[in-house]
């Protein structure tokens, strides 16, 4: 035994180096120091183990060792800053986004503790090997090993096996195994691709999986599932039709503005205060996505899996968006898209035509209106919303014609550090007392982000102040949602002053609706203007379609209206593969990472019971993506 670890010592160190630096590599992304599953990594760790027995010479090992660790190493630390980012586990398809992903980042933020201390674990023992070997690189016996044709064939077979094993298991589960992988996500006992097989398995996992075409060739019962029930009418069915449209996506918009100075509120952002005083606020609104899933979720109601609707589905036929059906209803009206930023970023200007709009207008054609690009010419500076709709609103909000309008916006999107164009923002909050002088670099973020939401409430002003003297104002339903939270710079946690990483709370964003027939119908049934049950993105269009008096299909959609109070949606998270309602959040059933105090096994149930639903609807909608279904099947209005 003493001659065998003297004679494989290096490779001994690379096999628990290479674990180590997993292991450890995934604590940074909240997961414990162990994998659940680790039967995949070990046969990815036994394909380079037998690279490494395969050379003879000693040194030429080690220095091939250590570039296997090194490699390791780089990969773990981009998946490290992948995550802390966003939150995000790597995915093949994020190649198609790296562009945009990275558009917006302005820091870059590194573990240097993890760095140091792998690359103490990595250099050190081969520093001491490199010596060991030098020192005997005269005698041919130490530092080359024998060969015998048997032993070759024994690592050779070992290396193919391995490599088969790890490429046809992606295989066998992406493709063989599609229809029955969806309900097993809810009763998996795994938190996360990362937990189970690691940064690198799920690396190489992504990379195998991701270039596989999914084969949908029996689309026989598609027609059964999506055509079985209309979405549902609820009280308020009709009560909008004929009104103008506004859909505002506001980008990481959160509530704690609001509630963190309360007694400031309506003089930091008085558009907004009146805006929810005359509307119904969605106090249970919830999503964990990124701003182009969220996006697609508000105007198709859906999203599918393994790959992204912005690059692998852009081209795809939507009868079902709610542009298209807004269009279709209504042939004069137009529909358009707006925002701020470069309409290539995330393929919108193919995207949006794909999903029925007359034209997306970005920065470039906003230029021609007065709008400046602040952004591009200004380090870590945002184009401003209220110089947006101050430029754009007799282009976005129409005289004449009846239009619906999508407006994605900008000026809250981090990163949070202090911007030249917020100065007049930043005076005001300190003539309030509020942040005069910034403890720390947390602080100044709010700062920022703070002045921001007051640029966006002035946008809100020009809109409201011009609809209401254009007189349409009391014939347009305007809708406001947010994205996602305040993830950039990890502001959220600060603001909301929570520790955990999955506390639902973290989720809970703003929703609120100005539509003054619905409001005063709602407040008259309800008594109050607050919309309390759990809602989310995805109901955003069956909403829409219902207050309008629109017809679709319920099985189209994940969520529903949310007049409807039997009928409570979930969040599954395309990005980040978890379950979120109000109460609960978890990779599934039984990885559960957040309980409210109060929870009963009748939550439990319901939860069960809304995710089967979604992941139910999630197959058909995987099949209608990957096969652009509606490009050779009549869609039935």
């Amino acid at each position: 035994m003493k001659v065998f670890f003297k004679n494989n010592l290096n490779i001994i160190i690379f096999i628990l180096s290479s674990i180590f630096i997993e292991l450890f590599a995934i604590t940074y992304t909240t997961c414990g120091f162990y994998l659940s599953n680790p039967f995949y990594p070990f046969m990815i760790l036994l394909f380079f183990v037998t690279i490494l027995l395969l050379i003879k010479n000693k040194i030429i090992r080690l220095i091939t060792s250590v570039l296997f660790l090194g490699i390791q190493l780089a990969l773990d630390v981009m998946f490290i800053f992948l995550y802390d980012s966003n939150g995000t586990v790597f995915e093949w398809a994020m190649f198609n986004q790296r562009t945009d992903a990275f558009g917006t980042l302005e820091t870059y933020d590194l573990q240097y503790g993890y760095l140091f201390i792998c690359v103490t674990v990595i250099l050190i023992p081969a520093i001491y090997l490199f010596i060991k070997y030098f020192k005997d690189r005269k005698d041919k016996n130490i530092i080359k090993d024998k060969y015998t044709k048997k032993k070759i064939i024994y690592l050779f077979s070992l290396m193919i096996m391995s490599l088969m094993y790890v490429v046809m298991l992606p295989i066998y589960e992406t493709q063989l195994n599609k229809d029955t992988i969806y309900t097993s996500r809810l009763y998996s006992t795994t938190a996360n691709n990362y937990q189970s097989i690691g940064m690198i398995g799920n690396g190489i996992y992504q990379i195998i999986s991701g270039k596989i075409v999914v084969n949908y060739s029996d689309l026989s019962d598609v027609d059964d599932f999506i055509y079985k029930e209309r979405i549902v009418k609820s009280d308020y069915n009709g009560i909008s039709k004929g009104n103008n449209l506004i859909l505002i996506l506001i980008e990481s918009g959160e509530w704690y503005p609001f509630t963190m100075y309360p007694e400031k509120t309506s003089i930091l952002y008085p558009n907004l205060t009146k805006f929810m005083e005359e509307g119904l606020i969605a106090t249970n609104f919830y999503q964990k996505e990124k701003t182009d899933v969220s996006e697609a979720l508000s105007v198709l109601g859906n999203y599918p899996t393994g790959k992204y609707v912005n690059y692998d589905f852009a081209n795809n036929s939507y009868p079902y968006a709610l542009p298209s059906l807004l269009k279709s209803s209504d042939e004069n009206m137009v529909v358009k898209s707006y925002h701020a930023n470069y309409g290539n970023f995330y393929n919108r200007y193919s995207l949006h035509k794909s999903w029925g709009f007359d034209s997306l207008t970005a920065i470039d054609e906003m230029k021609e209106y007065g709008v400046e690009d602040t952004w591009k010419h200004k380090d870590g500076e945002r184009n401003l919303d209220s110089v947006t709709f101050n430029k754009m609103k007799e282009e976005m909000f129409l005289k004449e014609e009846r239009f619906f309008s999508f407006i994605l916006s900008f000026t809250m999107h981090g990163y949070y550090g202090k911007r030249e164009t917020l100065e007049p923002y930043y005076k005001i909050l300190e003539e309030n007392g509020i942040l005069n002088n910034p403890v720390d670099e947390k602080e100044e973020y709010l700062k920022t982000y703070m002045a921001a939401f007051m640029d966006f409430d002035k946008a809100v002003g020009e809109m409201m102040n011009y609809l209401e003297g254009i007189n349409k104002l009391d014939n347009t339903t305007i809708i406001m949602y947010s994205d996602h939270n305040t993830y950039y710079n990890s502001l959220t946690y600060y603001a909301k002053d929570i520790e955990e990483k999955y506390n639902s709370e973290l989720y809970h964003i703003p929703m609120v609706i100005y539509d003054k027939k619905l409001t005063d119908k709602y407040i008259s049934d309800n008594g109050t203007n607050q919309i309390t049950k759990f809602t989310t993105t995805s109901d955003i269009t069956p909403t829409v379609l219902d207050i309008f008096g629109i017809d679709g299909w319920k099985n189209l959609y994940f969520g529903n209206t949310i007049f409807d109070k039997n009928l409570e949606s979930i969040v599954f998270s395309r990005n980040y593969g978890i379950f979120i309602s109000d109460k609960l959040v978890g990779y599934s059933i039984n990885s559960l990472k957040y309980k409210e105090k109060d929870i009963t096994k009748e939550d439990i149930k319901d939860f069960e019971k809304r995710a089967l639903v979604h992941l139910e609807k999630l197959k058909y909608i995987d099949k209608i993506y990957y096969s652009d279904y509606f490009k050779n099947h009549d869609y039935i209005k």
